[in-house]
Order: structure tokens, then C-alpha cells, then sequence
């Protein structure tokens, strides 16, 4: 039986749905009123997105909903359920979901319903999409970061579903662990709302010596995926779905990209790899991947990360937003005229733009249109400069409006294709794309007028009235026939109609419309009807969710429990040195076996525990390597712990230590996100025994949500964006590969820093062992001056962050914290530059 690759669409509006159904899409995801992490969209009202449910099932696709934001505790999860019934009893396919707390919610009261793990689970092996399958959980979305093989892996080791993005934009972060635009200005990716930072320019530093350049200014943009040329692979490593990104853009987009990736992946399972290569070198292919690059491209295209860890090639440097397609060069300029040799055709209402430097200098729209090879002459109504002549520099004369700087040899690009627009909106937008039903019109002088129409498994019969003899003219079969194939802007058409007719019969036409009217609406409610769900198997929310394993009250002491993370040596002397300080917790992977054991007798030597705070991704390569590591640190009884950044590093610690004497504890990290207690719940059931609070909530959200078992950070440089990409491989190459260094090295980490457009600076760190980077607030966190209220929220602990602080800088940071939080005194801030994050805002 030949494989079915669902081609799955971006649906940011009913329109944008139809287009991609009609352009040949098997599924789409769309969001609703509430809760989907496009909070710009134009998101379906429950009276439409019931519709759509069934409309998507009338056409034979499928339709999930996405319910990928995080939900505050004083939201109250519980009104998901009043969103989520009447799609449920409807038929919903599925939903897309983020916050574990909304799954483990969603399987206990919609037990029926399949979910799709988001990719803002940042899911990288099967190990941690295997800990929710018992959760309802059907489907993993992989991190977009995945390579082939990786997502081999996952295929030979789990049977739940996986859907890899395919086409569109790439976030320059691991979706999920993106704090950035919380953090600069309020707007959480989390939330559905990112200002998307990852799109304005930036510079960037090692010590003070800038290593990127005036031009290549958009150091955080990737450029958009395309990977048909990687379909063969993409289905032998053993992906279902392929999807394409895109909920914000038009629906010409959706429809276009559907349709190409409808068109390869059919020809591929039709005529296999070998045919499929060969047909990517004709003139037909190449045409098609320049439509793609009309509809919407940053710089190109690049193939994702399936054959690349990352690179400059993968990177939009120069512009952040829509490049188009090159059309040719300016060759002269004349008066208020300029002269471009095209080397593409151009139509007439195409936009074409002027670059130098590819910086935009001029656009306009054509009026007529051109061939490939011709002259293409731009009267712009305005005097241009042309600066390639020198003389020109000194130019005085007058203008109304202001000069044009253009020069001979400016490339020109289209960034509107109108012909290609217009098209797709013929081919999708306007025309429907029918289902052919079959059907048998009995017209018999005596018996009702009776039209029986079949589609799929389901029949359904109209009647009219009794068939009379005509008086004057019989009607034909093929008038019959006529009448009943009209039909309209519903979405069946007769694929083969057969007419029973006996006598000289006469039938009003307007029984012939009524009863084929009838009849289509019958067989819409029957198909859709099929999906329906029955109440009987949902468990209603009688009460507010009140399980938790939230403490009653916090310490009774004065003096707070405090813990701090360490990155160097230095900064862990200085920890040993104030016995104030209960808990360190030292980097892992930034440290050798050796460091590690001996930091940890020395811990205990200094009456602190020692936790271990594990890699913030959890690949492949770093699973094996944890894996074999646990086999002694897991042993020791020195080491009383693990902070859990990731569902992969929960999977492997949760059987390996569940023997091991002594028992360690496992403390959930913020970035896994516990914004409301049924989260909680699901990872106490993960072996978790203590959270960290999250740092985009807010004083009263975190009062809501309980926090007494939890670790709040009060101090340290945030991460903002844990990267695949590599800002040293973008701007001057791999400093690994450079020195000569093994994978094995512990002491792979470089430091420099971005500034933005405002000179605001962030902290880049790489990680070259596990090769990514991470990106820190410039301004440390600090909540000092909270501390007042930070004791009535009764934290288990407060946990100061080191990073980069030097020793004396360590110091003078835990000198302050323990005065305040241990002591109760009074105490100056260590820094006169920082933040007090999202504390008092928080987010919306």
C-alpha cells in the first residue's frame, strides 16, 4: 500500500483555510477565539470554526486547533472547558498544546480528543515524547532544529506520530525557550504575542572588537525553510506530516505552498527518488521554486537544519522581511528615468524595488509588461541622482521632492509577483475544489421525483412531488440532467449522474432545484454527522482545580533558604564562603567528571548540597553522553540532585534514579514552564519534586499559582534565547574547528555580546560541546528591594543565577542577597544597572 504524507497548512483565517483545502492540503491548524499562540491572526469565532470543522470534513481533511499558549492559574484552566466542548462534541480532529497542564487537563476531561505535542515543547528524541503518550498525546511536532537522522531516532523508537515543519520561518530560538520578546517589552511568544526581536538588526562583539559588519546587520534572522529538495529524505526518515508555517500570511501563501508541496510529494510516492531527482532538473522545477520565492523568501531559502547543525548560509543577514525575486541590474540613468536590463519577465502591477547594498533605495510598480532580455525604462517623477558619477555628488540643482540616490549597476528585485497572485487566487481563492459525488434522479409518472446522492459511505434521499404526464412537451433526460448538475458554489459536483425516467413527464424545475438542494444538504449533515462525539465519555469540571502539591504556608523563619547556580571556579569559592548559602548548583556540561566530583566533596566538606543543573537542550550526542555520566554521578552521595531543563533529561533520570541510593531530587527548571497547577500535577507524576518559579509571572500570579514548592530566582543575567545558530560561525567562523578542539573538551565556551539599535547590550555565550548559543538580558535580574514580598510568597528557596560575575563580583551580589534574605537587614544593590523583570508588570 503506497505511505500517505499528510500535507498540513497554515489556516490564519476561514479564507486562508478554503485556499489551502483547494490548493490540495490534507489537514490545517487554525485557531480559535482564545488561547492559540497567533494572537494577531484573524482567529475563527465559535460559529465559524464550528462550521469549518465541518466543511474540513465534508472535503475528507482534517482541521486542529491550536491551543499552544501558556495558561495562568488565575486564568482558570478550567475555562478551557466551556471553549473546548462544543468543538469536541463537533469533531474536532485534534488540538496543538504547549503547557502540559492543558494536556494533562484535556486527557482527563476530553478523553477522546487527540493531542498534538507543540514544537514550543522543544521535544528532540522519542525518550521525551514517549513521557506523554499516556497523556492523550498522539502526535509530536519536532523541534524545528532536528536533523534527519535525529528524526530517524525518534521514528525507530516510538509509534506516536511526527510532523516536522517543512516551509516558512525558522525562529532564530529553540521554539519554547524564547524569552526575548517577553523580556525587552512585555510581548510573550509564550502568549501568542511576539514582537519578534529576532527581525531588527544588531552588531556584535568579542571584548570591544565588532565581528560583524555594517551590511550583515540582521544577525538573529534566519532565512525561510524550503525543502523540497529534500522530500525523498524527509519521507524515508519516516515523518506523516509536513507542515508549512505561515498563520500570519495571506492566504495566496497558504494556498501556493500547499499546492507545491501537494505536487512533489505526490510525484515522489507515485514515481520514487530516482524519478523525483530527475524531474528537480527540469525547467518546470526551477519555475515552481522561483513561485515559492515570489510568494514570500528572506534572502533566499535555505533546506533547515536537516543536513546543517547551522551557518551563515542559513542566515538572512541582510534584510529581515520579504527579499523577492532578483529581476536584473540598472544599467543607465537619465534625467528623472532609469534603465534596467530584466532577467526575469515582469508583469504589468509587479513591484519592483531598487537596491544598493541591498538597501532599499526606490520601488515602484510597472505599468506594462516586459520580457527576460528587455530595456525596462521607469519614469520615477522625480530627479535621480545618479552617484556613480562623481560629478554628480556636487549636483545643486532643485528638486520638489527628495534625490534618488541610485547607481549604475543597483540590482532590482520583484517583491510582488501580480500575475502569479492573481492566479492563485483564481485557481484557490475563487474557485472551489469540488468532490465528485455520484447520483440517480428517478423521475416516473405516478412516483415522487426522488435523487439519491452517494459519497464515500454515505447515501442520502430527497423527494418532491408525484411525477405527472406532460401535457405539451416532455421533458428530456438531458434537461433533467442539466437542472441537477447545477451545483453552484456547493463544494460536490456530479462525478456521474444517471437519470430513471419513465413516460412523457413533466417536472417543474423548481422541484428539480428544491429536491437536489435537499439532497446536498442531507448528505453535508451526514458526512459531517460521522464525526460527531457523543457527552456520554466527557468528565465535566464541577469545581475549580484545586490539586496541587503546593505547601500550606512557606518556612517560618526569618531566614530564607538560599541557593545559587555557579558557572566557574571562582564563583563557587566564593559560594563555599558564606555559610548563609544552603544549596549550590553547578553547570554540568561546563565542567569536567573530575571538577565535578571534586566540587561536590567540597561542597559537603562546607555543609551545602550540590545539585547538578543539566544542559538546556538534550539532544542525541548529549543523552548518551548524560547517560554514561550517570553511572557515577548518579552514585554519589555528594551530589544531592538534578535541575531538569527539558522532557529528555525527565526521561532518563526518572528510571535511572528510582534505585539509586541515595535518592536525588529532581528540581523542574523555569523554563519548563508551571504556570498553573495542573502542571504541577503532571510533573509530580514525572518523579519532579520541586519547581522553579516562573519568571514571567508576576507578584499576584505567582501568589495565585503557589509557590511554596518552588525555587524563585531573585537574581542573575536571564537567558532570553537558546540557539542552535552560532553568532561566531556567523560572523567569523567556528572557533572550534579554528582552535583545533575535540568535542569531549569541557572548556569550550566563548564570550561576546550583541548591542541593538538603542545600544542595549545581551550577553552571548556558546555552548561548543552541544553547539549552541545562549543569549542573556543585558541588565541582571534583581528583586532586593522585594524582598518584603518575596517572603509572604513563602519560596522554598531563592536562587541567585552566576554567569558571568567575577569573583569579587560574586560577592558583593551574595554579601547583599544574604544580609536581605538571611539576615532581614537592609541591604544597598550589588549593581546600579539592572532589572526587576516581569515582577511588577508580567505579561499578558
Amino acid at each position: 500500500m503506497k505511505r500517505k504524507i499528510e500535507i498540513l497548512a497554515p489556516a490564519g483565517s476561514y479564507e486562508g483555510m478554503k485556499a489551502a483545502m483547494n490548493a490540495g492540503c490534507d489537514a490545517v491548524y487554525i485557531g480559535g477565539s482564545s488561547f492559540g499562540a497567533r494572537a494577531y491572526a484573524n482567529n475563527l469565532d465559535e460559529a465559524t470554526l464550528l462550521h469549518a470543522i465541518d466543511e474540513a470534513h465534508i472535503r475528507g481533511k482534517h482541521l486542529y486547533l491550536t491551543v499552544n499558549t501558556l495558561i495562568k492559574e488565575q486564568e482558570r484552566i478550567e475555562q478551557l472547558y466551556q471553549f473546548l466542548e462544543k468543538y469536541y462534541l463537533q469533531g474536532l480532529d485534534a488540538v496543538i498544546v504547549q503547557d502540559v497542564g492543558v494536556m494533562h487537563f484535556i486527557h482527563q476531561h476530553f478523553p477522546e480528543l487527540p493531542i498534538h505535542a507543540s514544537t514550543q515543547t522543544t521535544l528532540t528524541m522519542a525518550e521525551g515524547a514517549n513521557l506523554l503518550r499516556d497523556y492523550g498525546v498522539t502526535r509530536l511536532v519536532t523541534a524545528r532544529e532536528l536533523n534527519l537522522q535525529e528524526i530517524k531516532n525518534i521514528r525507530e523508537n516510538t509509534d506516536l506520530e511526527i510532523e516536522t515543519f517543512v516551509h516558512g520561518a525558522l525562529c532564530y530560538c529553540y521554539s519554547g525557550q524564547c524569552l526575548m520578546s517577553s523580556m525587552i517589552g512585555g510581548r510573550s511568544g509564550n502568549r501568542g504575542r511576539c514582537a519578534q526581536p529576532c527581525r531588527m538588526p544588531y552588531q556584535f562583539y568579542n571584548d570591544e572588537r565588532r565581528l560583524s559588519s555594517n551590511k550583515e546587520k540582521y544577525l538573529l534572522s534566519p532565512k525561510d525553510i524550503n525543502t523540497i529538495p529534500l522530500i525523498p529524505e524527509l519521507v524515508e526518515a519516516g515523518i506523516d506530516s509536513f507542515k508549512i508555517e505561515g498563520r500570519m500570511k495571506r492566504p495566496e501563501y497558504a494556498a501556493a505552498v500547499s499546492a507545491m508541496y501537494r505536487k512533489y510529494v505526490d510525484y515522489y510516492l507515485e514515481y520514487g527518488k530516482e524519478k523525483y531527482l530527475e524531474f528537480n532538473k527540469k525547467n518546470d522545477y526551477r519555475r515552481d521554486l522561483l513561485a515559492l520565492q515570489d510568494i514570500y523568501n528572506r534572502g533566499g531559502f535555505s533546506q533547515g537544519y536537516g543536513k546543517s547543525h547551522n551557518g551563515k548560509d542559513m542566515m538572512s543577514l541582510y534584510r529581515p522581511n520579504h527579499s523577492g525575486v532578483f529581476a536584473g541590474k540598472v544599467t543607465e540613468i537619465k534625467g528623472i528615468q532609469i534603465a534596467i536590463k530584466l532577467q526575469e519577465d515582469i508583469n504589468a502591477q509587479d513591484i519592483l524595488e531598487i537596491r544598493h547594498n541591498e538597501e532599499n533605495i526606490y520601488e515602484f510598480t510597472v505599468k506594462d509588461p516586459h520580457k527576460k532580455g528587455d530595456i525596462l525604462i521607469a519614469n520615477v517623477g522625480r530627479r535621480l541622482v545618479d552617484r556613480s558619477q562623481e560629478k554628480n555628488k556636487k549636483d545643486k540643482r532643485k528638486s520638489v521632492q527628495p534625490d534618488i540616490p541610485v547607481r549604475i549597476g543597483d540590482s532590482v528585485y520583484r517583491t510582488k509577483n501580480n500575475e502569479l497572485l492573481e492566479q492563485i487566487s483564481k485557481d484557490y481563492l475563487e474557485k472551489e475544489r469540488k468532490i465528485g459525488i455520484t447520483g440517480v434522479l428517478t423521475a416516473r409518472q405516478g412516483e415522487e421525483l426522488r435523487l439519491s446522492i452517494s459519497y464515500g459511505n454515505c447515501t442520502v434521499t430527497a423527494t418532491q412531488g408525484v411525477v405527472s404526464q406532460a401535457v405539451k412537451q416532455p421533458v428530456s433526460k438531458e434537461k433533467l440532467a442539466a437542472s441537477i448538475e447545477k451545483t453552484g458554489d456547493t463544494l460536490f459536483y456530479f462525478d456521474k449522474l444517471e437519470i430513471d425516467t419513465q413516460g412523457d413527464i413533466f417536472v417543474p424545475v423548481a422541484w428539480l432545484n428544491e429536491v437536489r438542494r435537499e439532497a446536498i444538504h442531507q448528505l453535508e449533515q451526514k458526512v459531517a454527522i460521522q464525526y460527531r462525539r457523543s457527552s456520554i465519555n466527557l468528565q465535566s469540571v464541577q469545581e475549580p482545580i484545586n490539586k496541587s502539591y503546593t505547601l500550606e504556608k512557606g518556612p517560618d523563619t526569618d531566614a530564607m533558604q538560599i541557593s545559587v547556580t555557579i558557572q566557574t571556579e571562582d564563583q563557587f569559592t566564593a559560594v563555599l564562603s558564606y555559610s548563609e548559602i544552603s544549596c549550590v548548583y553547578v553547570e554540568y556540561d561546563m565542567f569536567t567528571m573530575d571538577n565535578l566530583l571534586n566540587m561536590a566533596e567540597k561542597a559537603a566538606k562546607a555543609g551545602k548540597e550540590l545539585y547538578l543543573s543539566l544542559p538546556h537542550i538534550c539532544r542525541l550526542k548529549e543523552y548518551n553522553i548524560l547517560n554514561m555520566d550517570m553511572a557515577e554521578l548518579g552514585k554519589n552521595k555528594n551530589i544531592h540532585g538534578f535541575i531538569v531543563k527539558n522532557f529528555e533529561e525527565a526521561a532518563l533520570l526518572k528510571p535511572l534514579l528510582s534505585d539509586s541510593r541515595p535518592l536525588k531530587e529532581l528540581i523542574l527548571n523555569y523554563n519548563m514552564y508551571i504556570y498553573n497547577k495542573e502542571a504541577k500535577v503532571f510533573w509530580r507524576e514525572q518523579g519532579i519534586h520541586r519547581f522553579t518559579a516562573p519568571v514571567e509571572l508576576n507578584v499576584q500570579e505567582l501568589k495565585k499559582l503557589g509557590i511554596t514548592d518552588c525555587d524563585m530566582i531573585v537574581y542573575g543575567y536571564q537567558p532570553l534565547m537558546i540557539s542552535a545558530q552560532c553568532l561566531f560561525e556567523s560572523t567569523q567562523g567556528c572557533l572550534k574547528r579554528k582552535k583545533g578542539q575535540s568535542n569531549s573538551s569541557r572548556e569550550l565556551y566563548h564570550k561576546g555580546y550583541l548591542t541593538d539599535r538603542l545600544g542595549k547590550k545581551f550577553y552571548v555565550q556558546t555552548n561548543c560541546r552541544e553547539c549552541y548559543n545562549i543569549i542573556y538580558n543585558g541588565q541582571a535580574l534583581s528583586l532586593l528591594q522585594y524582598a518584603p514580598e518575596i517572603r509572604n510568597l513563602g519560596p522554598a528557596r531563592i536562587r541567585l543565577d552566576f554567569t558571568k560575575e567575577s569573583k569579587d563580583e560574586a560577592k558583593q551580589v551574595l554579601s547583599a542577597f544574604t544580609d536581605t534574605f538571611y539576615y532581614g537587614r537592609q541591604s544597598m544593590e550589588a549593581r546600579s544597572d539592572y532589572t526587576t523583570g516581569h515582577f511588577k508588570r508580567g505579561i499578558d
